[in-house]
């Protein structure tokens, strides 16, 4: 019997199938890069945090009307430099803008954030709109729908955010719970769920599991994200505390893992 050998031709596709299925090794610029993404996005988020604590620190099981005029009670008793008007199940919080230094948890907050108030079973669904809000360094436009129930927030946002260099378009589900953490400034928050942005560098998308963030820090403390950049390759981060004004990132997706410190201030090192 006679063996012939197989043309070139007919072998070429089965290489290119196997070579396809290959994840894409991330370089340390694409790891560097995608950390840096983290923690622009972080000062806008942080300053969400808070609005949202401020805003659903009502009681559950009453009325709308009565819950509206509880948070504008809530709101003019910790910032006491805005002006907060109430209409029917709705909140509106004006910051003036940021040479009014209207300051709350540290951080100096300019724009309008209007809150309404929509009951639901044992829960409530508080929706936000946001116009030119912005905790110092990164301005916010858009929604946010938070539903309610007990300890745990359900968030669904649609928001863009300005800053000094560039526009970024921010999509996210997740669910947040409060939790205690140390330093009177912070919230702190346990996150799950998921998050995507669109920069002039094309489509990012992120996962969130076990986070544990403060609201003053531009990437979390602990738990971890696994980050997808616009080219599709997957970079995995997990964080944790240095000390009070760093925390270390780990890194991984690369030939090597990396570690770098993320500072207060959002620098990368």
């Amino acid at each position: 019997m006679t063996f012939r050998t197989p043309h070139p031709l007919f072998l070429a596709p089965v290489a290119l199938a196997f070579t396809a299925c290959e994840p894409a090794e991330a370089t340390r610029t694409e790891m560097r890069e995608a950390l840096v993404e983290v923690a622009e996005l972080g000062d806008g988020l942080g300053a969400q945090a808070d609005i949202i604590e401020l805003t659903t620190s009502f009681t559950l099981g009453q009325g709308a009307q009565a819950a509206a005029e509880e948070i504008r009670s809530f709101v003019e008793s910790q910032v006491a430099c805005s002006t907060v008007t109430v209409e029917p199940g709705l909140v509106s919080i004006d910051f003036g803008d940021l040479g009014d230094a209207c300051v709350y948890r540290g951080r100096t907050y300019a724009g309008v954030v209007t809150v309404a108030v929509a009951l639901e079973g044992d829960g409530a669904r508080v929706t936000h709109t946001y116009e030119g809000f912005t905790g110092g360094r990164v301005t916010m436009d858009g929604e946010a729908v938070v539903d309610w129930t007990d300890r745990t927030r359900h968030i669904v946002t649609d928001l863009d955010f300005t800053s000094d260099n560039r526009d970024v378009h921010v999509e996210s589900d997740r669910t947040q719970a409060f939790s205690g953490c140390e330093g009177a400034l912070a919230v702190c928050v346990d996150i799950e769920g998921s998050r995507s942005w669109t920069t002039p560098r094309g489509e990012w998308s992120m996962s969130i599991e076990d986070v544990h963030a403060r609201s003053i820090d531009p990437v979390p403390e602990a738990g971890s994200y696994t980050v997808v950049n616009p080219e599709g390759t997957e970079i995995g981060m997990s964080f944790s505390r240095v000390d009070e004004d760093t925390i270390r990132v780990d890194i991984t997706g690369g030939r090597r893992d990396f570690t770098f410190d993320v500072t207060a201030a959002g620098q990368v090192q």
